[in-house]
Parts: C-alpha cells; structure tokens; sequence
C-alpha cells in the first residue's frame, strides 16, 4: 500500500453524544468540559477523479481556523457501504503556541450509529503529519469525514467537522 501505511488507525468505537455528527448550523456553541467552544461542522460533498485512474475520490477537509488547526482526507475507492476505503489524512499545526493540532475519522454507518478513529497529532508551527490508512466498518459506510481540533494538554479548544456521504 501507500508509505506509512497504518498510521491512523480506526477505533471501532461508539460516540457518547454523537451531536457533533448531526446536521448543525455552521458555527455552534459546544459546551465541553465545563467550558463553551467555538465548533464549525460542515456537510459535505467534495468528489473528484484521482488524476489518471478513473476511481473517485472523496475529499474532506477542514480548520479551526485562527486557532491554528487544518487538516483534510482524501478518500479513495469508495464504491459503495461495504467498499475498503484507502484513505490519506493530512494535519498541519498553523500556530506556535503551545497547543496542538489533532485529526480523527468519523464514520456514520448504514443505521445511524456513529464511529470516530484514534486522535492523530502534531505540534509546533508549521509542522505536518500525513498518512495513508484502510478505513471498512462492518455496519457499512454511510457518511465519512474528519474531525480536526486544537488541543491544549487534553482540553480541546476548538474543532471543526467535515462529514458527508459519497456523492
């Protein structure tokens, strides 16, 4: 498969309070450990062709923005629910400022039930991480998409969502 294969793994586990993953204005106000946050969640359809290969390719991306989180997927070989998605997440950290950037998948499956990866993370101005991963969930895929967050030690700042289905 592609370079570092393997780097973003996806955690099969439920979401407590999937809220973020429902249809929400595009800026909210999220209460999260005591504290309100500034959230940006977007449903989208982003589909173009891998250059010279006739498979389609779902893109999702998004940023924190002034807090200094942007990061994105691009989703290959997404045929149907039950395909193996071959999926490359790119994070970048815009600030230096002692928090850091952080990216996960999140997977809405064919019922409804929600599922969100391992956070991914990156620190310092500037800095990337990108990786490729196998991304199959046995209740199927419905919608794919990033969660992209800034961190300070374990408390999130900010995040962002882009989320969607496969046309």
């Amino acid at each position: 498969m592609h370079g570092k294969t393997g780097m973003f793994k996806l955690a099969a586990c439920a979401v407590a309070g999937a809220a973020v993953l429902a249809a929400v204005p595009a800026q909210a106000a999220v209460a999260h450990g005591g504290s309100t946050q500034t959230a940006s969640v977007h449903v989208g359809k982003a589909r173009t062709l891998a250059v010279g290969s006739g498979d389609p390719v779902v893109q999702r991306a998004c940023t924190t923005g002034d807090i200094g989180a942007s990061g994105g997927a691009e989703i290959h070989n997404w045929h149907g629910p039950s395909a193996t998605l071959s999926v490359k997440l790119d994070l970048a950290d815009g600030r230096a400022d002692g928090r850091y950037a952080a990216i996960r998948i999140l997977i809405v499956d064919m019922n409804g039930k929600s599922v969100q990866g391992r956070w991914n993370k990156v620190s310092g101005y500037g800095k990337r991480k990108e990786g490729w991963t196998s991304v199959k969930y046995k209740g199927g895929i419905n919608n794919i998409g990033v969660q992209v967050a800034t961190f300070k030690g374990s408390r999130m700042m900010s995040y962002c969502v882009d989320l969607g289905g496969a046309d």
